[in-house]
């Protein structure tokens, strides 16, 4: 996530059609105009637009899925209890409950219409356009099927499996907006080594394992079916079974350990291999975090700010792991700037 803001600074600032302008009245003719040529499809304003409105949609989805988590930790998830009105209305009578149920899907309403704009400006760039209209096509399945599964989770009246679906189904559509940002930076480098490829692709499994898990755990009540203990279950051993509320929480808790341990191997065996090794420190670092907030909720039962500050550790955990599987695979993405200085030095070379 990181890698991804500071690359969008770069784009912004350094101002590669102003040194390529520099360039130009150094370069000799013909050498200077190819170079100009070559560079002005990487500075297109229009590709600026979508790839600084996306990734500022990747933020504000983020908001969302923790804004979420405040409507579920607060009780207000019925607070509307109809769907898509609220009462019967379109802005009702506000009390606090129904302040963060109205406000979440106004939120929701404002992604789904920048979601749209992104997708306006990327076709109006045809190289844009070819990186991420794959992407943007399963973003806009992923952002339909949200929709529907917000209604549900109303309509059934917090069923555990549309609260969970909603989770899961919210934080794979964020995913996809990093991904689609990153994409519209520019193109990708030379992909990681075979075996780090499969490192971070089981880490993002073992993420998205733990994500269900997790929201299994949330929607059925199970935070504190072993007690307020760790991490001992009920205070006589780790696994005293894995069936029922107290299994589900058991295996949470393994899967969450397994999962730590295997963020800080993967951080360990790709430490000199560039980008990607920032991406996975990333994993490991806000894996590390979220467990200590984990373990921290249960043992002082479940308060509204650890639980809300796990929930949005693990939104951050899906975001990392998709970030650093797309490094492994794609390699650091070339911004405009980046794009811009192979032709310059190519043209001064000529010149």
């Amino acid at each position: 996530m990181w890698g991804l803001l500071g690359r969008g600074w770069i784009l912004v600032t350094e101002r590669p059609g102003a040194a390529l302008t520099a360039g130009a009245r150094a370069g000799k003719g013909a050498a200077s105009k190819d170079a100009m040529a070559r560079a002005s499809t990487t500075t297109d304003p229009r590709r600026v637009g979508p790839w600084r409105l996306a990734a500022g949609l990747v933020v504000v989805t983020y908001a969302l899925l923790v804004f979420g988590s405040t409507v579920r930790v607060h009780g207000a998830g019925l607070a509307c209890p109809d769907w898509p009105l609220c009462f019967g209305v379109m802005v009702p009578e506000l009390d606090f409950g129904v302040f963060l149920e109205w406000g979440h899907r106004v939120l929701a309403s404002g992604v789904s219409f920048g979601f749209l704009t992104v997708a306006a400006l990327s076709w109006r760039d045809g190289a844009a356009w070819a990186r991420v209209r794959g992407l943007l096509g399963v973003g806009a399945v992923l952002l339909a099927a949200q929709v529907v599964l917000g209604g549900l989770t109303v309509l059934h009246l917090l069923a555990e499996w549309t609260v969970t679906s909603h989770l899961v189904v919210g934080n794979t559509f964020c995913a996809v907006l990093l991904l689609i940002a990153r994409r519209l930076v520019g193109p990708g480098g030379a992909p990681a080594a075979g075996w780090a490829r499969a490192a971070v692709v089981a880490l993002l499994v073992g993420v998205g394992v733990q994500m269900v898990l997790g929201g299994l755990v949330a929607s059925s009540g199970a935070g504190l079916a072993c007690g307020p203990t760790f991490p001992l279950c009920g205070g006589s051993s780790v696994a005293p079974t894995f069936s029922g509320l107290v299994g589900l929480q058991v295996v949470h808790r393994l899967v969450g350990v397994s999962l730590w341990l295997g963020a800080l191997v993967v951080a360990f065996v790709t430490r000199s291999s560039g980008a990607l090794s920032r991406a996975t420190g990333a994993v490991a670092s806000v894996v590390t975090v979220q467990a200590a907030l984990g373990i921290t909720n249960v043992l002082t039962m479940l308060p509204v700010e650890i639980t809300l500050a796990h929930s949005a550790g693990a939104a951050a955990t899906v975001l990392c792991a998709v970030w650093a599987v797309d490094v492994a695979f794609s390699g650091a993405r070339a911004g405009a700037s980046d794009a811009a200085r192979p032709a310059l030095v190519g043209a001064g070379a000529r010149g």
